[in-house]
């Protein structure tokens, strides 16, 4: 009863017509598949299945323009991660690993740990192509991190709890995102550790604290010009728009950056916009805007990495 229960909530992941067209045939595969495994062989395949369907509902597969574009980014986003992370534990006082001194502090010393290691690792794994090992460590990081922001939170005044989240999310939100962006990838898209994909996670691994250390973004947010922060995240996220017409060479590299932009500033951009309240509406008008002018001009007839300049730039 409960595997029963278990399989129609994986296929429910599924969109409605796959699921009405195929549902059954899924069932008798997945039934085949597990006659006689143990526990945790048909937990896999369950996991497998409502994983897939959660693709095709999101439209993150191998041969969608997202799941492609997530996945040609995944290099990029697991090197920037990992040159952050040692960035932050040699240069900034943020993240940086100290021995707890009491009790209480061991949790908080455990989640930053893991934000300082598992990046690194992640990276690590990504150079030599074990892209399931640097997935399963990206969601450990993503893991650590949203416990690390409740954590805070949780010990902060009520008052001041979005703000200290926020703060923190200037220094911990990309690799957040960055860990998103490779469990996005579909594993059959993602590339094999060629010297060009080893070549393009390492200079992300360079340039995520060149860049950094260069643009002092780390600095008060009142020593930093609310324009050049706007501008540091609209460019990355105009260049990631640009997927919409299929041009991947521009789009994968403002993808990759993104995430540190955007987590970067946002806490400097709130600050100066004085609340949270009067920065929505101009980051929403903003975003708009770039939509539009993606949209506008999109080319007519087949686009993105099924064809086109999308394939070309694969």
């Amino acid at each position: 009863m409960t595997g029963t229960i278990a399989l129609r909530t994986a296929l429910a992941l599924y969109p409605g017509r796959y699921r009405r067209d195929r549902g059954e045939e899924l069932a008798v595969v997945f039934a085949d598949t597990t006659a006689g495994a143990g526990r945790l062989a048909a937990l896999r395949e369950l996991v497998d299945l409502g994983a897939y369907g959660l693709r095709l509902r999101t439209g993150l597969t191998s041969t969608s323009a997202g799941g492609r574009l997530a996945a040609l980014t995944a290099p990029l986003a697991a090197g920037a991660a990992a040159g952050m992370a040692v960035f932050l534990q040699l240069a900034a006082s943020w993240l940086r690993l100290e021995l707890p001194d009491r009790a209480g502090e061991v949790p908080f010393f455990l989640v930053i740990a893991a934000m300082a290691a598992l990046p690194v690792l992640g990276g690590t794994a990504a150079l030599f192509g074990r892209w399931a090992a640097a997935r399963l460590l990206a969601g450990g990081t993503a893991l650590a991190v949203l416990a690390h922001l409740a954590m805070l939170a949780a010990v902060s005044p009520s008052g001041s709890r979005l703000w200290v989240a926020g703060y923190a999310f200037q220094y911990e939100g990309a690799f957040l995102l960055w860990s998103l962006v490779l469990l996005a990838a579909p594993a059959d898209a993602l590339p094999s550790p060629t010297w060009r994909e080893r070549g393009l996670l390492l200079v992300s691994a360079v340039a995520s604290p060149v860049a950094i250390y260069a643009l002092d973004a780390y600095a008060p947010w009142s020593t930093i010009e609310p324009l050049w922060r706007s501008l540091m995240v609209g460019v990355p996220l105009l260049m990631a728009l640009t997927a919409l017409r299929g041009w991947y060479v521009l789009a994968v590299p403002g993808l990759a950056a993104l995430p540190w932009t955007f987590s970067a500033n946002l806490h400097g951009l709130w600050q100066q916009a004085g609340g949270m309240w009067r920065l929505l509406p101009v980051a929403a008008l903003v975003v708009t805007a770039m939509v539009a002018l993606v949209v506008l001009g999109r080319p007519k007839g087949p686009a993105g990495p099924g064809g086109g300049a999308g394939r070309q730039t694969a």
